[in-house]
């Protein structure tokens, strides 16, 4: 992927970065989160609410890991094993997901639940 696309993905907000997520995420059928020596990158909200953030594509989180100086590295997992296994230890640990962050702009926050209805939503038009 070259610089440019970053950017102009990058530039887009918070809703159009979400429609870009699903798209890809269903068309490539992976998904991608930051990893390290301490697991899987983990945000918090203001409120102290644990967040964790997934991308589209491993050149984001890169981006993302570098922007912020977190010595993580991408690390994709396939997009079934993310519906069928993640949704449900994220949802019972009480983890929302960060949608596709980037610096300097809002995410969207979500349920693992709500991202999981958008994904299968997404899943069914390629049926």
């Amino acid at each position: 992927m070259n610089n440019m696309k970053i950017l102009n993905v990058q530039s887009l907000n918070q809703v159009k970065r979400l429609d870009y997520f699903i798209r890809k995420v269903t068309d490539c059928e992976v998904i991608w989160g930051s990893y390290g020596e301490s697991g899987w990158l983990l945000l918090s909200d203001k409120n102290g609410r644990k967040i964790v953030p997934f991308w589209p594509e491993k050149e984001f989180v890169n981006e993302y890991n570098v922007t912020h100086q977190y010595e993580y590295f991408p690390k994709k997992m396939d997009l079934y094993s993310f519906l069928d296994k993640w949704i449900n230890g994220l949802t019972k640990d009480k983890i929302n997901i960060a949608v596709f962050p980037v610096m300097g702009k809002e995410s969207i926050i979500i349920t693992p639940l709500e991202l999981k209805d958008l994904l299968e939503n997404e899943l069914e038009q390629y049926e």
